[in-house]
């Protein structure tokens, strides 16, 4: 949404006319509701696409922060001597 607000922002109403005008000129007057539908369903689905690798790679990034959560924890498990929790080496302490 916020690329659609840049383009629409950058643009004035003259530059667009001057677009509409090349438009009419190299697709034609028949072919332009069609194009522009075909073109409007490709920007939605370049969307989801790209809403669902963000969904993944968030995802992907909990799971790998859980793990390393979890095997930081076992790993201060394993170096606790117990009653003794000065041994346990400085880079594993929580």
């Amino acid at each position: 949404m916020r690329l659609l607000a840049f383009i629409f922002e950058s643009a004035s109403v003259g530059e667009w006319l001057v677009l509409l005008a090349v438009a009419l000129i190299v697709v034609g007057p028949k072919r332009l509701p069609e194009t522009a539908r075909k073109l409007g369903q490709a920007y939605a689905k370049l969307r989801r696409g790209a809403e669902g690798l963000k969904r993944e790679l968030f995802e992907l990034d909990a799971e790998l922060t859980r793990a390393a959560s979890d095997a930081g924890s076992e790993a201060n498990d394993f170096f606790k001597i117990e009653g003794d929790e000065a041994s346990a080496p400085p880079a594993l302490e929580a």
